[in-house]
């Protein structure tokens, strides 16, 4: 059964802390639109939770499945190197799943009955990039889906379950984390490079080799802090520009990444830009609730 304590670190909590905290930036967004209801947010809050604990079950129970982590290669927070029964992973997550669909279905049926069809089509696509007979993911299209889908469509779900409608301004901030969510799988793959070759499993620093790979990562990230600076101008609320704080952070982040000379486990960890993501959405949520 494995313990409570291995149960909890396999959810794992600094994932789940971007998840709520991504949550909490696209209700700054529907706030700039309309008034938001406590109780719709609090639904928001616990879908995430639940999606967040779904997807890293699920993602962990087939990279064991398809050979990709096994004991002597597996990361220590993972699972499997935690002692928990794949087939009870792999239950909890989709349980997950559905629960977080039940509440994503009372979100939408309650406003605007056709978000369900995209909150589905998110769902598909986070199975398409780890399931499947040919997952997405292992062919180089990880990180177009963390931007598109992880990033980008999931902050305009919570802006349109909440208020109902979305407008321009809200569009391209929900473009923020689209990019963060891209850099963070980006630096994954990029550093996972030759346990994922040995395994058969294809990404796009594989693909695009290491300069490239380093030029869309600093990219990337740079993105996130033009989106901001421009929808903070847009709605003219000076507080929403607190996560420029992060800046120098993200910088020096970036430049790690800049300088690596090759792709594997010697770049810097990937967990600093879970810190600067986990400081970003909360200061641009601190922003939206002091301006």
């Amino acid at each position: 059964m494995g313990t409570l304590a291995a149960w909890v670190q396999a959810a794992g909590p600094p994932l789940i802390v971007v998840i709520v905290l991504q949550a909490g930036y696209g209700l700054t967004i529907a706030d700039q639109i309309a008034p938001l209801s406590p109780g719709r947010v609090a639904i928001t809050l616990a879908l995430f939770v639940l999606d967040s604990i779904g997807r890293r079950l699920i993602n962990d129970y087939e990279d064991h499945r398809r050979g990709l982590d096994t004991p002597g290669t597996v990361r220590p927070d993972s699972s499997l190197a935690l002692g928990l029964p794949m087939r009870q992973v792999r239950l909890v997550g989709m349980t997950c799943f559905a629960l977080a669909w039940v509440l994503a279905a009372y979100l939408a049926l309650t406003i605007q009955p056709w978000i369900l069809a995209l909150a589905a089509l998110c769902y598909v696509a986070y199975f398409a990039y780890a399931g499947g007979p040919r997952p997405l993911g292992h062919r180089g299209l990880g990180e177009l889906i963390d931007f598109v889908v992880t990033g980008t469509a999931v902050t305009l779900l919570v802006v349109l379950a909440n208020v109902g409608r979305v407008d321009v301004d809200g569009v391209v901030a929900a473009l923020g984390p689209g990019f963060l969510f891209c850099a963070l799988m980006m630096h994954n793959n990029a550093r996972d490079v030759p346990k994922d070759s040995a395994a058969g499993k294809i990404t796009l620093p594989k693909i695009i080799g290491l300069t490239p790979t380093k030029v869309l990562y600093v990219a990337a990230v740079t993105g996130f802090y033009v989106v901001v600076t421009v929808v903070a101008l847009r709605w003219g609320t000076p507080w929403t520009l607190l996560p420029l704080l992060t800046l120098p952070w993200a910088a020096h982040v970036a430049l790690a990444v800049a300088r690596a000379r090759e792709l594997g486990e010697s770049m810097i960890s990937w967990s600093r830009l879970y810190f600067v993501m986990i400081a970003n959405f909360a200061l641009f949520t601190l922003g939206g609730v002091l301006s």
